[in-house]
């Protein structure tokens, strides 16, 4: 499989949008996160966007209930075929046990603080600073054995440095190249912030889905990370 740091966000596109960018760019991006077309469509959807050319799919149904029902949930969406699926870490140990215990052959990714959340909306919410309130819910995320975990991009550089999250991935939603519109995200920053900060991969909707030419704004967004990559390599060595 490619190795890509990318993960294409498919939210608001028809299933025949998403199969479009399938076809063009599904092998070159680590996965295509998929959720209302999902709803929409039904689980079919992963094998049809596996066959159209994703080297993984993600199924974004941020599970949040009691441990039973979040279990059955994602046992249910495992059984379509899904590479990952999110649940929320506020919901707690056993709840994302759960989920990891439901399908040993599909990756969870628990999602820590909203990027759509202002920083004082985060901490209203949270009782902390959102980069307080996302340590604490990583930390119960890796004592919960997911593999993943969910967090802006102002949250990563602290989360990606704590030995005890170790191992896990960090996956960065809410990222804009400079002069992008941040859309409905608040906590945001550039793909090469994120990647110096510590994020394992990147997600990217808009920027990608709504170009003109997907593929070349996937190849500029490449040489972003490339970019950042061998600064962050350099650093390392000095």
């Amino acid at each position: 499989m490619y190795d890509s740091r990318v993960i294409l966000a498919a939210d608001e596109l028809t299933l025949d949008q998403c199969l479009g960018l399938a076809f063009k760019i599904g092998k070159r991006v680590h996965a295509i996160k998929v959720h209302n077309v999902f709803d929409l469509q039904g689980p079919s959807v992963v094998a049809r966007l596996r066959e159209a050319g994703a080297q993984r799919v993600w199924v974004d149904s941020k599970l949040n209930d009691i441990p039973n029902t979040v279990r059955l949930r994602a046992k249910a969406i495992a059984n379509s075929g899904a590479d990952i699926l999110t649940v929320h870490a506020s919901g707690e140990i056993e709840m994302m046990m759960a989920a990891v215990e439901s399908n040993v052959l599909v990756e969870i990714f628990a999602i820590t603080v909203l990027t759509s959340l202002s920083e004082e909306q985060a901490h209203l919410l949270h009782g902390h600073p959102s980069k307080a309130a996302a340590l604490y819910l990583a930390r119960l995320a890796k004592l919960a054995g997911v593999h993943g975990i969910v967090c802006s991009p102002k949250e990563v550089g602290i989360l990606a440095k704590r030995p005890e999250l170790k191992g896990l991935k960090f996956i960065t939603p809410g990222i804009r190249s400079a002069g992008k519109d941040a859309g409905d995200q608040q906590r945001v920053d550039t793909p090469a912030a994120a990647i110096k900060a510590g994020a394992t991969h990147i997600v990217i909707g808009r920027q990608i889905t709504q170009a003109s030419d997907p593929v070349a704004a996937l190849e500029k967004l490449e040489e972003e990370i490339a970019g950042a990559e061998i600064a962050t390599q350099g650093r390392g060595k000095s």
